[in-house]
């Protein structure tokens, strides 16, 4: 069996939101609420929950993207950071992507009134395929933005 070079990839994206910073924390801190600002996710679950139980599992439905599963692994209201990563998904048994961790955080946007926040969305994995991994991976991050921006109202 040939074994595929794997490839570090890092993403990091943010957005500024016209909203204050805890009004935005409190959309993304619940660990199942993704389905309510992510257009691609479907449905979701806790396993080992509550939600914000470190090292709990969300199990997210993608539709015809299938199930992946994320444990959190860090969650901070002090800071208004949430972590976790990605042990269980179609991708990953391909080895399309390894190692997959993330982080979100929200802080008051610089330069900016205090109704206005900055989330930070950015990911560290591997794959065997850097180029198209980056890129999908932007596209979540980017359609999760879009998707909060409406969840919140702030069009």
């Amino acid at each position: 069996m040939t074994r595929l070079k794997m490839h570090e990839v890092n993403v990091a994206q943010h957005t500024i939101l016209p909203a204050a910073a805890a009004r935005v924390w409190g959309c993304i801190r619940d660990f199942n609420s993704m389905p309510e600002w992510h257009a691609s996710v479907v449905g979701s679950h806790i396993v080992g929950g509550p939600a914000d139980r470190i090292g709990c599992l969300r199990v997210l439905d993608f539709g015809a993207g299938g199930l992946w599963t994320h444990q959190l692994t860090g969650l901070s209201d002090e800071d208004m950071v949430l972590e976790y990563r990605i042990v269980d998904g179609p991708q990953i048994l391909a080895g399309f992507i390894q190692h997959y961790r993330a982080r979100m955080q929200v802080s008051p946007a610089e330069h900016a009134s205090n109704s206005s926040s900055k989330l930070l969305w950015e990911a560290w994995f591997q794959s065997d395929n850097p180029d198209v991994a980056h890129a999908r991976a932007a596209a979540v991050f980017e359609a999760g933005f879009h998707g909060i921006r409406q969840h919140l109202h702030l069009f």
